[in-house]
């Protein structure tokens, strides 16, 4: 192809994609988004997927798709088992039919951390950030982030004891 761009690109393989993100969700809203998180990837990548054939180019998109999905799955599960583990901590024996797990938890117990270590704690174990990254965005020392994982960790020990 040569010097393709982004736009033939999405002209080639948008519906190919659509259709293999909506066979993984089973949800069109999420299957779109999927879809264009991976051009958008694709964007900051066109010089990697220039030399490559058609057979090529789509294996490295459907790669991608894959991933990004994958990537929503553990993320998925990460916050469930979070939120599973804030509402033990709340001694929730019950929760209300009707409400959701985690918005239950989240409301109860995720409210009583206290913020500095709430939005580490957040980071790491929902989103799934390490340190470096969480500092980055929080603009402040890994390190820091580190002692405040630590310290938000020990807080919820006590907070169950």
């Amino acid at each position: 192809m040569g010097n393709f761009s982004i736009v033939e690109l999405f002209d080639e393989y948008e519906a190919k994609l659509q259709r293999y993100a909506q066979s993984l969700t089973n949800d069109e809203e999420q299957a779109k988004d999927l879809v264009q998180e991976t051009m958008i990837k694709a964007m900051t990548h066109l010089h990697q997927l220039d030399p490559l054939n058609s057979f090529q180019r789509q294996a490295w998109l459907y790669r991608v798709l894959k991933n990004r999905f994958i990537d929503q799955v553990r993320s998925a599960k990460r916050e469930q088992s979070f939120y599973q583990r804030l509402a033990d901590l709340s001694e929730l024996s019950s929760i209300p039919e009707g409400l959701p797990e985690a918005e239950v938890a989240e409301g109860l117990a995720m409210d009583r951390i206290p913020e500095n270590y709430r939005a580490v704690l957040h980071r790491r174990y929902i989103l799934g950030m390490n340190s470096e990254e969480i500092g980055k965005e929080l603009d402040i020392p890994s390190a820091t982030v580190r002692s405040r994982i630590h310290l938000g960790i020990k807080w919820l020990r006590r907070q169950h004891q």
